[in-house]
């Protein structure tokens, strides 16, 4: 089912130019923030162990052979918009400024409001703050994200970081959502629904699987109601 990237629910992954997106947030200026759904390669935030995100390897490498790769798998035509990225480090301190990118790394601050929807991965990555600025002492610690989702920092240089890129595509553009698609949300109601129907605990797994397919069979219906 084909249907505006604007209508797509938080959590809703889809695949476009050659990558598979986790939908973060829209906002009001028909944008919507999106992550891949897991890292796509190890490297260095920076090369030079710098953790500046404006003047790292990873952001030239990103803006560069990552995104022709992305316009390339689009077709030429492609929905990547550039944005003003807040590089205002962990502590506080706005001494790196901002800077302008097409795919990015998220910030903490990204991050921790989208973190319900963030699905754990495999290995650790990358976000774009520093944990503090060169002015205060901390040139080449960058923050991170640990397998379980928690915080955690590095230093700069460590190539055995992950790379999660996100951006902002056009909310207008159309993307490919299949009809069983079940958002982390909606599985999440479905279950508590049937935990509360059984008083958390159930006679067999047969009993569970029936009623878990009659619950999605009845959240299909109604999606395909509301698409009429």
């Amino acid at each position: 089912m084909k249907k505006a990237l604007k209508a797509a629910a938080r959590g809703t992954v889809f695949p476009y130019a050659g990558q598979r997106w986790i939908v973060l947030e829209h906002d009001a200026a028909g944008r919507t923030l999106c992550l891949t759904e897991n890292i796509v390669e190890s490297r260095s935030f920076d090369e030079d162990n710098r953790n500046n995100f404006a003047e790292a390897s990873s952001n030239r490498y990103l803006n560069g052979a990552f995104l022709d790769n992305l316009i390339e798998a689009a077709g030429g035509s492609h929905a990547f918009l550039t944005h003003e990225l807040d590089l205002t480090a962990d502590d506080g301190l706005k001494d790196y400024g901002t800077c302008i990118v097409t795919i990015f790394l998220l910030t903490v601050d990204q991050y921790r409001r989208n973190r319900d929807i963030i699905t754990n991965v495999d290995d650790w990555w990358w976000l774009s703050t520093a944990v503090s600025t060169a002015s205060n002492g901390y040139e080449h610690s960058a923050r991170g994200v640990y397998t379980d989702g928690a915080l955690s920092w590095d230093s700069a240089y460590y190539g055995n970081g992950g790379l999660r890129p996100a951006c902002y595509l056009d909310s207008d553009l159309l993307i490919s959502v299949p009809d069983e698609y079940i958002t982390a949300g909606q599985a999440g109601d479905i279950a508590k629904e049937l935990v509360d129907q059984f008083g958390g605990s159930y006679a067999t797994e047969e009993q569970f699987k029936a009623e878990l397919s009659f619950a999605l069979g009845r959240l299909r219906a109604s999606k395909e109601v509301a698409n009429e």
